[in-house]
């Protein structure tokens, strides 16, 4: 991970993170939520929780929740948005080795960070590594037909106004699910994200990226 682009730009990010509009967490975020039923007592990891969406919506289910960042500022915003629920915070960077048992978790959610990370095959390893047998990983980033063109993270300078990027790294479809295989997660479902007209009249961010896939969804389960 090129840790000084990514932690420099989440950490102004924070602020606005969860007003920014970004209308692909408008996307992943159903997907994902969707996919957390019958977790309440079991043990869940949210690697790369940012300011805490998905941890909320763990905890909400009432699922024991390990919440991971690197970015104090986001993981700061995160303790205040979950205030009250009980969440174990950790400061870690990827793709550094896990500070975890092997088989601690029955579900693992990686939510718009593999996109940041260079070395995905061991990150992957480590996600899996936690997991336990029959356990799960979601994972969402922004969509390779994006990176592909260029597209990356942008967060707002709130100096200047303007949108700057955060290192961004481009990788297929099936680079994705070959590192997965290798690590020894079988696909259970994947998909790609599209910006319709409802999403586009709702955010502005989106109309650029009507009919256009937007985000990149996965499920696998533990051989």
């Amino acid at each position: 991970m090129h840790d000084s682009s990514v932690r420099h730009g989440y950490a102004i990010w924070a602020r606005l993170y969860d007003e920014d509009g970004n209308p692909l967490i408008a996307l992943e975020g159903p997907y994902i939520e969707a996919r957390l039923e019958s977790i309440a007592g079991r043990r869940t990891l949210d690697l790369g929780c940012g300011t805490g969406r998905h941890t909320l919506a763990l905890a909400k289910r009432n699922a024991y929740v390990v919440a991971v960042d690197f970015v104090p500022e986001m993981l700061d915003r995160a303790r205040a948005k979950l205030a009250g629920y009980r969440v174990d915070w950790v400061r870690h960077a990827l793709p550094s080795p896990l500070p975890f048992a092997t088989e601690s978790f029955d579900l693992v959610v990686i939510g718009l960070v593999a996109e940041h990370i260079d070395d995905w095959e061991t990150a992957m390893n480590e996600a899996s590594r936690t997991l336990r047998r029959r356990g799960r990983c979601l994972l969402s980033t922004l969509h390779p037909e994006r990176t592909g063109a260029g597209d990356q993270a942008r967060y707002i300078d709130t100096n200047s106004g303007e949108r700057r990027s955060i290192h961004t790294v481009h990788r297929t479809i099936d680079a994705y699910l070959e590192i997965a295989a290798a690590a020894g997660l079988a696909l259970v479902d994947q998909r790609s994200l599209f910006v319709d007209q409802d999403l586009a009249a709702r955010l502005p961010r989106a109309v650029k990226y009507l009919g256009k896939p937007l985000g990149w969804v996965a499920e696998w389960i533990k051989d």
